[in-house]
């Protein structure tokens, strides 16, 4: 398997970077497309993302860690913006908070941006505090 070329250059990938800061803290991967597993109980950085981007479609995320809840989401990668990346996660669970934490892997929070929901399924958008 070759190793995985980052997208988070200019405007940082949010499923990449959550799937960074989750295996950080300890949680393994399922990947599914369409009800089949592209990889199951992952920790390996690289070919948790090349299956997600070996689909050009909505995929489903699963993460697990003992003595949690298991988390799931759905990402959308071909929206182009990193607040439209990871949609439909479990409300309160760790994607979910992920998300609120750092604005979908944009910043670290309390950055001087103000975070607003936009009344659209809990997605945040920022603007910076002048």
């Amino acid at each position: 398997m070759r190793k995985w070329t980052s997208t988070s250059v200019v405007i940082n990938s949010a499923t990449e970077e959550m799937v960074k800061s989750a295996l950080k803290d300890g949680w393994n991967f399922e990947v599914l497309t369409e009800g089949e597993h592209l990889c199951e109980e992952s920790i390996d950085f690289d070919e948790i993302m090349e299956n997600i981007h070996a689909v050009d479609g909505i995929l489903e995320i699963h993460i697990h860690k003992v003595g949690e809840k298991s988390d799931w989401c759905n990402v959308i990668l071909h929206n182009g913006d990193p607040d439209c990346e990871i949609s439909d996660c479990t409300a309160d669970g760790y994607i979910d908070k992920w998300t609120e934490r750092t604005d979908f892997g944009q910043k670290p929070w309390n950055d001087g941006f103000v975070h607003l929901e936009d009344g659209v399924g809990g997605v945040f958008t920022s603007r910076k505090i002048k």
